[in-house]
């Protein structure tokens, strides 16, 4: 009867072990899968199947080596890939460093930036031109949109260089600026931060009687800077009373002059 004993219990042993190799081997699997790029960006993925609902999916634009996750907006005009948000729902902080704007951060599914290499190699797509949609919103309730048809920003060596194609929308074309005022045009600025300034300044910057050698230093943000420019969308959230005035906000002055806004997102859409 011991040897029975044994002998079950060494078969329940063998049993258990196996059920345990077999839910790590089902995890892994699931793991693994879950890594597989379900299409070049998020308009890629909508057209291969419009059912999908927005959310974050795996992407691996054309010509990359590597994929990535972005969260996409879904909807019956196509997919759309959100390569900003800052609408203070995180309470995150846009100050940051170059690496850490060339790479990302905050959470896909709230407040980020999806980062300057993931947008490059996504509007660097061979026969998948990308427009740049703006969507902003104020503390009074109004929306208003730009888009830039075609966009794209090239390759760290020319620090994300920006350019902009045709305007069109309703918020007015900040990245133009104002004519009459010298340094607020952003068409073909390079990204700039505060460790790895491009902004056109050293030392001829000036607000009021302040001189400065960087437009990200004075503003907190990263941004495509023109000594300084006219827009910024990762400036610093300001709530009313507070959201009037201040040059380092988030801000889109052809819609809303010297106001912050109470929202920004950013889509790339591919067409």
């Amino acid at each position: 009867m011991e040897l029975e004993a044994g002998n079950g219990m060494n078969r329940t042993m063998t049993a258990m072990n196996l059920f345990a190799s077999l839910l790590l081997l089902n995890l892994y699997y699931h793991q693994a899968q879950s890594d597989v790029a379900q299409g070049f960006d998020c308009s890629d993925i909508w057209d291969r199947n419009n059912a999908f609902t927005s959310g974050i999916y795996w992407i691996q634009p054309k010509a990359t080596t590597f994929s990535f996750q972005v969260f996409c907006e879904m909807s019956e005009g196509g997919g759309w890939t959100l390569m900003q948000r800052h609408d203070a729902s995180d309470k995150l902080d846009f100050d940051r460093t170059w690496d850490e704007y060339k790479n990302g951060f905050g959470k896909l599914q709230g407040e980020h930036w999806l980062g300057l290499n993931y947008i490059y190699a996504l509007t660097q797509q061979t026969d998948r031109p990308a427009k740049l949609h703006i969507s902003i919103g104020s503390f009074d309730g109004k929306e208003a949109y730009a888009e830039y048809n075609p966009f794209n920003v090239g390759n760290e060596d020319s620090s994300y260089k920006l350019s902009a194609g045709n305007y069109s929308g309703t918020a007015g074309d900040a990245f133009f600026g104002d004519p009459a005022i010298k340094g607020t045009n952003q068409y073909g600025s390079s990204f700039s931060t505060w460790d790895h300034p491009t902004d056109n300044c050293a030392g001829s910057c000036q607000f009021g009687d302040i001189m400065f050698n960087s437009c990200s230093e004075i503003v907190h943000s990263g941004w495509w800077f023109n000594a300084c420019g006219s827009t910024n969308l990762n400036g610093i959230w300001r709530k009313p009373p507070r959201c009037i005035g201040y040059a380092s906000s988030v801000l889109w002055p052809t819609w809303k002059v010297k106001e912050s806004l109470k929202f920004s997102k950013m889509y790339l859409i591919h067409h």
